[in-house]
C-alpha cells in the first residue's frame, strides 16, 4: 500500500492562491501625488534640521531662515492632510429628476494593503509589517521621550514625568495641573511675541530704515581732476602767499612809521633834545 508523498516547498508554494486584482481600479494618480508630497515633507524636515544644527556649531541660525523653512513645512503638511481627508464626487445610484445625485467619496477609504503573492516569514517581518505600522518608529519615540524629559526639567509640575513618577507622597501631580502650566507657558510666550512685534513697529516708525538700506552709488577710487582746475588751485595758493607777504610788509612799514614819529622825524633823522619838530636848520 503506497503512502502519500509529502509535498515539497515548491509544490506548496505553487498550490497557494495568488491574489488577482485589476490595477486600473486603484487611484494611481492620487497615490503618486501622496508619495510626492510625503517626500517633500521629509526633505523639508531634513532641511530644517540642518538649519537648526548649523553644522554642529554653537550658534543660533538666522530667524528668517528658520521661519521660512517652518512655514514651508507647515504648508506642505496642511496640503497632505487636506488630500487625505478630501473627497471626490461620485455618481450615486439614484437620480433626482434629470440631475444625477453626487455623494462624497474618499478614494483611500476602500484601500487595503495585502500581499498579492505568498511571503516568507522574513519578508513578512521586514517588508510588510513596517508598512502596517500604526505606532511611532523607535528613533522617533526615543526623540519624543527626550524632548518630554527636557521640557519636564523646566516645569514646576514636571510634566507627564511628574504624573507618572511623583517625587513624593505629598507632591502628586495630575494632568490638569500640567495642562494649566502649559497654557501659562503658551500665554507668556504669546505676550513676549506681541511685545517684540510692538517694539519692532515702534522702531520702524521712529527711524527711516529706507535711508539705511538704500543702495549707494559706488564712487571711483581715484578722481581725475581736470588740468585746468589743478592750475587754478596752484595759482590760488601762490596768490594767497603773495597776499600774506604783502600784509607782512605793510605791517613792517606801518611799524617803522610809528617808531619814526616817536623817536625822530618822519624821515628817520634824529633831532636835538628840546628842538621842536619841523624846526630843523
Amino acid at each position: 500500500m503506497s503512502q502519500p508523498r509529502p509535498a515539497t516547498d515548491a509544490g506548496v508554494t505553487g498550490n497557494l492562491p495568488i491574489l488577482e486584482f485589476d490595477s486600473s481600479s486603484l487611484p494611481i494618480g492620487q497615490l503618486e501625488s501622496l508619495r510626492f508630497r510625503t517626500n517633500q515633507i521629509v526633505e523639508s524636515i531634513q532641511s530644517l534640521q540642518r538649519t537648526l544644527e548649523a553644522g554642529g556649531q554653537n550658534v543660533m541660525p538666522a530667524w528668517p531662515d528658520i521661519l521660512s523653512k517652518y512655514n514651508i513645512l507647515l504648508s506642505q503638511t496642511h496640503n497632505l492632510s487636506s488630500s487625505l481627508v478630501g473627497h471626490l464626487s461620485a455618481s450615486a445610484e439614484g437620480t433626482q429628476g434629470n440631475v444625477p445625485l453626487k455623494r462624497p467619496e474618499n478614494p483611500y477609504e476602500k484601500l487595503a494593503l495585502h500581499p498579492s503573492k505568498p511571503l516568507t516569514d522574513a519578508q513578512l517581518d521586514n517588508e510588510l509589517i513596517p508598512l502596517l505600522r500604526n505606532q511611532q518608529t523607535t528613533d522617533v519615540l526615543r526623540q519624543e521621550n527626550e524632548t518630554v524629559r527636557r521640557l519636564s526639567e523646566h516645569m514646576s509640575t514636571k510634566g507627564s514625568v511628574g504624573v507618572l513618577a511623583p517625587q513624593g507622597p505629598t507632591q502628586r501631580t495630575d494632568y490638569q495641573a500640567v495642562l494649566a502650566e502649559c497654557d501659562q507657558i503658551r500665554s507668556e510666550h504669546d505676550q513676549r511675541v506681541e511685545r517684540a512685534v510692538r517694539a519692532v513697529s515702534m522702531l520702524r516708525d521712529k527711524y527711516d530704515w529706507r535711508a539705511r538700506v538704500a543702495v549707494e552709488q559706488e564712487e571711483p577710487d581715484e578722481i581725475d581732476w581736470p588740468e585746468q582746475a589743478a592750475n587754478i588751485q596752484v595759482e590760488g595758493e601762490e596768490m594767497d602767499g603773495d597776499k600774506e607777504q604783502t600784509s607782512d610788509d605793510d605791517d613792517e612799514i606801518e611799524m617803522e612809521d610809528v617808531l619814526g614819529e616817536v623817536n625822530g622825524t618822519p624821515d628817520g633823522t634824529d633831532t636835538a633834545p628840546g628842538t621842536p619838530a619841523g624846526a630843523i636848520p
